[in-house]
């Protein structure tokens, strides 16, 4: 029969719709909450007013923190970031992305780039000291678009680009973007993204879920940036890569999380040996005496990790919980048989 181990609070918490949170995200999102202006790893474009997040409706219909460009009418910079550089490795491909969506009219201008000062090149091998990926206006208004841009490797000698702008609806790809390269000696990348020259105050433009990561296999697909929301059960966001959370490595784990957890219940399949066989006849234990002297011998009990062990490797919960429960259905065996000791002199006295 299986059986499943429940445990209360504070074990996990889950971000939802927290689309840009999963896989190898290089970019810091952690102030990615409601409120005007910069937050840490994302300088503003333009000034603090026009620069909100706050809660909306994203790519997937759900819930989640947006970043709204909200033009001031200068005709200038209207709102967006330069994020802080993040380190990569030169000879590696990154990827960029970012959703986006506009709101009224067409008025201003749409840019998703990289790094400035010569970190990348055209894959020809120009100099560009302005690259982005895509500039324009969005086939259609109220419409989130994925936008995809790539950095190859310093030494690809490829010429074709790879990027493109998808639509958040169909899944198609309906423009295309400039890839680039590294300049040989490039150490770290910056993500951009604006709304620019926006005489219209009545516009809005949405960003949401920007993502820098190496592409080495455990980035998500497109078709998962694209079809992992709200493609599941009601309420439900799907994965098909690895998850992490606050880490770009996720290991061998389908979830990674460098932080703290914490949830009202969380269910772990347990172990097919779960330690009813203590009862059985045949079961064997050690004596107290036999026990007493591997506690002083081991300084923890037998089955169970040491201190340097669950240090270095952590602890399973599934086992662990069963170990536990074999340590105490052992000891009321112990205590059973004391109570049986204890009755048997009082009845001889």
């Amino acid at each position: 029969m299986r059986k499943t181990i429940r445990a209360v609070p504070p074990v996990i918490v889950f971000f939802t719709g927290m689309i840009h949170g999963y896989s190898q995200n290089l970019l810091n999102l952690g102030g990615w909450v409601p409120g005007t202006g910069a937050v840490t790893a994302f300088a503003i474009n333009g000034v603090a007013t026009e620069n909100q997040r706050e809660w909306g409706s994203g790519p997937g219909g759900n819930r989640v923190v947006v970043w709204k460009a909200i033009p001031n009418g200068g005709n200038d910079a209207d709102g967006g970031w330069n994020s802080t550089a993040v380190s990569i490795d030169a000879a590696s491909m990154y990827r960029l992305t970012v959703w986006i969506k506009k709101l009224n009219s067409n008025d201003g201008t749409t840019y998703f780039g990289c790094s400035q000062n010569n970190v990348v090149t055209a894959l020809n091998g120009t100099a560009n000291n302005n690259p982005y990926f895509w500039v324009g206006d969005l086939p259609e208004l109220d419409k989130w678009y994925l936008l995809v841009g790539y950095v190859h490797g310093s030494g690809d000698s490829s010429l074709v680009s790879m990027g493109g702008v998808y639509d958040g609806v169909t899944g198609a790809k309906v423009s295309n973007c400039t890839d680039f390269k590294f300049a040989a000696g490039a150490a770290q990348l910056v993500h951009r993204a604006y709304l620019y020259y926006d005489p219209n105050t009545s516009d809005r433009q949405f960003f949401y879920g920007p993502r820098i990561e190496q592409v080495n296999g455990n980035e998500p697909s497109i078709a998962t940036l694209l079809g992992s929301l709200g493609t599941g059960a009601a309420g439900a966001t799907n994965f098909s890569g690895k998850v992490g959370i606050l880490t770009s490595d996720p290991g061998d784990y389908a979830l990674a999380v460098k932080g703290k957890l914490r949830a009202q219940e969380i269910k772990v399949d347990a172990p097919a040996n779960w330690p009813d066989y203590v009862f059985e006849k045949g079961h064997q234990k050690m004596t107290l005496e036999e026990l007493a002297a591997y506690v002083k011998a081991n300084k923890h009990l037998p089955g169970i990790p040491g201190a340097e062990e669950v240090k270095e490797k952590g602890i399973d919960l599934a086992e662990m919980n069963r170990l536990l429960l074999e340590k105490i259905e052992e000891l009321t065996l112990y205590l059973i048989k004391q109570g049986k000791t204890i009755q048997e002199l009082k009845n001889t006295q």
